[in-house]
């Protein structure tokens, strides 16, 4: 594809920190007008917003890193340009908790509302991610020659070169852009708090899990040979989202046979 779309002297633009920095922007706006709708002071979630996104991208690299730790030991410097691809979003995931969820807490925002309006916003900004990850050529698929196969020739591209692959990076990005519809269908007609994210939780988790079998990049050793780590983390998380939506169904349920 084309990772590199203007290069101008010292100067290049890359199309996978193009689309990161699109996706987090359009995330943020629609944060913002769900925030609002939701009766929180936008300004501030969006504050809160900015420093998750930063920690996130933090965290996401650092997974990025020790699953491939060989290109930073001969490039230290690598770290740091992560608009060139490299990211892992079990590990943004991380981050982004570790830093949004104490200042969540100390900002006293309502943690389950706060994670409704968060979950469309960060399915939308996936979306153009996966489409960064696509250009770059980072989290590529396995061999295949089937009628939507792609090809590979840029020669800065991450993807092996001059073989047909599954394009997985758009399987991810169709799935994320079902589950935004999903999402935007579903907040009019939510019935508690918490609805909303661990619905996302559930159906990114499954979907995850699915588009990890076309997934032909390094993720990692497998373990007992039959999965890999972030399949088994996608597992993990579609599991405790079911569980979440689950009990919070019944704890809903039960407040409402009281009135």
């Amino acid at each position: 594809m084309h990772p590199v779309l203007i290069k101008l002297g010292p100067v290049t633009l890359h199309s996978y920190g193009l689309l990161l920095a699109l996706g987090a922007a359009l995330g943020l706006w629609l944060l913002g007008r769900l925030a609002k709708k939701s009766g929180l002071n936008p300004d501030r979630v969006t504050n809160l917003a900015v420093l998750v996104l930063l920690s996130g991208i933090l965290g996401a690299r650092v997974a990025f890193v020790l699953i491939e730790p060989r290109a930073f030991l001969a490039d230290p410097l690598l770290f740091f340009r992560f608009w060139q691809g490299g990211l892992v979003f079990y590990g943004g995931v991380a981050g982004g908790l570790l830093v949004g969820v104490p200042l969540a807490l100390r900002w006293k925002l309502p943690a389950l509302l706060l994670m409704d309006c968060f979950a469309p916003a960060l399915a939308l900004g996936q979306i153009f991610g996966r489409f960064g990850c696509f250009f770059a050529g980072c989290c590529y698929g396995k061999p295949w020659d089937g009628p939507c196969a792609v090809i590979f020739n840029d020669p800065a591209t991450l993807a092996p070169r001059g073989i047909f692959l599954h394009p997985a990076q758009l399987y991810t990005a169709l799935a994320l852009a079902l589950i935004l519809a999903v999402l935007l269908w579903l907040w009019p007609k939510r019935r508690f708090a918490g609805q909303i994210f661990f619905s996302y939780g559930l159906m990114h988790g499954l979907a995850r899990v699915i588009i990890e079998q076309f997934r032909g990049d390094w993720r990692g050793e497998e373990i007992l040979g039959i999965i890999t780590p972030t399949a088994l983390f996608a597992l993990g998380l579609a599991a405790a989202s079911g569980l979440a939506l689950f009990l919070l169904f019944q704890r809903n349920a039960k407040k409402g046979n009281k009135k």
